[in-house]
């Protein structure tokens, strides 16, 4: 291989800088997406609403992971702490390949609404980062002490989020090892709720993101590319 192209913008750096190996940021298909997605959607949030059975009440999303152990580790404690909220209604994005029936086992009696195959939608209404909504950022991990000290210590890379991976500064705060707790994760609701200030901070933290990632088109600029690279090679 003699270039690579990249989707994401901090690769450039390690690979390019640091072991002298060409690469070409293309930018991020996620943005086509996004893009495609808010050009489309047209649902006002009361029809979203009507059609899954929610209240009027403002909404909190919940999204706990992909992985059954991932649910199994951060639902419950993701639910309490935004329990603690009653002015708003609990919804829980559920992932594909997860049934409703997993999902209850964490659930419980608790009142929380599952949606699936509406992530977007249900993001678009709750008001992550390209879609501008205030979110924190929560990851459970075993022997929690032990890895916030090798995060501090041995490990290089500063976050865990490809928000902050991405902007290379701390745009939303993660609660993981030690600090994901329920006290914890409640306090940063607290903030992200009725902190005008804070919010405003971070939806400026996803606006230099989003110029960091780029203009959408991603594929078509990375098959631009590989072509120009055919070519250049069939000439020598």
């Amino acid at each position: 291989i003699d270039e690579w192209s990249s989707i994401l913008p901090f690769e450039v750096e390690f690979f390019e800088c640091k072991h002298r190996y060409p690469i070409h940021y293309v930018g991020n298909p996620t943005m086509d997406e996004v893009t495609a997605f808010q050009a489309a959607c047209s649902e006002t949030p009361d029809e979203f609403r009507l059609a899954n059975g929610l209240s009027s009440k403002p909404i909190i999303a919940l999204l706990a992971g992909s992985r059954k152990q991932e649910i199994k580790d951060n639902l419950p404690d993701m639910i309490r702490a935004a329990a603690s909220f009653p002015d708003y209604q609990l919804v829980l994005a559920g992932a594909p390949g997860i049934s409703p029936e997993y999902y209850k086992e964490y659930v419980g009696n608790s009142d929380v609404k599952i949606i699936f195959n509406r992530t977007y939608p249900l993001l678009r209404q709750a008001e992550a980062a390209l879609l501008r909504v205030p979110q924190a950022v929560c990851y459970h991990t075993p022997i929690g002490k032990v890895i916030a000290f090798l995060k501090r210590h041995v490990l290089k890379v500063k976050y865990i989020s490809l928000v902050n991976l991405i902007a290379d500064r701390e745009v939303v705060k993660e609660l993981v090892a030690d600090t994901m707790t329920v006290e914890q994760v409640r306090a940063e609701l607290r903030r992200i709720l009725y902190d005008g200030e804070y919010r405003r901070q971070m939806l400026s933290g996803y606006d230099y993101m989003a110029s960091r990632l780029g203009e959408a088109g991603a594929p078509g600029r990375a098959a631009k590319e590989k072509v120009a690279l055919l070519e250049k090679s069939f000439k020598k």
